[in-house]
């Protein structure tokens, strides 16, 4: 059975474009706070076009532009931020299932998790299909816990729980004992 099997859908509006911002986390109004993390990159409908016409986009695939005070948490039920980055690795229209399954059951949006979150649940995802393994939520959390990110406002990360990690590249001397 493949663990890409379901995908949640990416859903989002368009607003506030002229005076749009989006980054890591938007600047916080007067008022208080911890500072941003990251730099905030000024984006508007140019941007998005230039996306869609880089990444190959859907225009079926409706984009917010997050206003200047959005934060990662200001999302919306069935929305997620998503970054340029997403989109490099091949993250077009569908949160990959396994990224959905560890989300809900740790109770975040898949947006919340960093970048290199999902470069490693996409990356057991994509392992256990090729090999016919079953890769869940299970084996997830087994090997990671998701942990706040310092400073990162409502952001997570995949923390290993021990010095094993699932795959390893093997030392010279194990080469020389498992030629390929």
């Amino acid at each position: 059975m493949s663990s890409s099997g379901s995908s949640l859908g990416l859903s989002a509006k368009r607003e506030e474009i002229k005076n749009a911002a989006m980054g890591e986390t938007s600047p916080l109004p007067k008022g208080g706070g911890s500072s941003p993390v990251g730099p905030v990159l000024e984006i508007g409908v140019e941007e998005v076009a230039f996306w869609r016409q880089k990444f190959h986009l859907s225009e079926n695939l409706v984009i917010r532009i997050p206003g200047p005070f959005d934060t990662v948490s200001d999302f919306r039920a069935g929305e997620v931020p998503v970054y340029e980055g997403f989109f490099e690795s091949v993250f077009r229209d569908q949160v990959p299932s396994l990224i959905a399954k560890v989300s809900r059951a740790v109770n975040i949006s898949p947006g919340q998790l960093n970048p290199p979150a999902w470069r490693i649940l996409m990356a057991m995802q994509n392992l256990g299909d090729l090999e016919g393994l079953l890769v869940g939520v299970a084996e997830v959390l087994y090997c990671y816990s998701v942990s706040p990110l310092i400073g990162g406002e409502h952001r997570y990360h995949l923390h290993p729980r021990s010095r094993m990690l699932p795959v390893q590249e093997l030392s010279r001397s194990e080469k020389k004992h498992h030629p390929v």
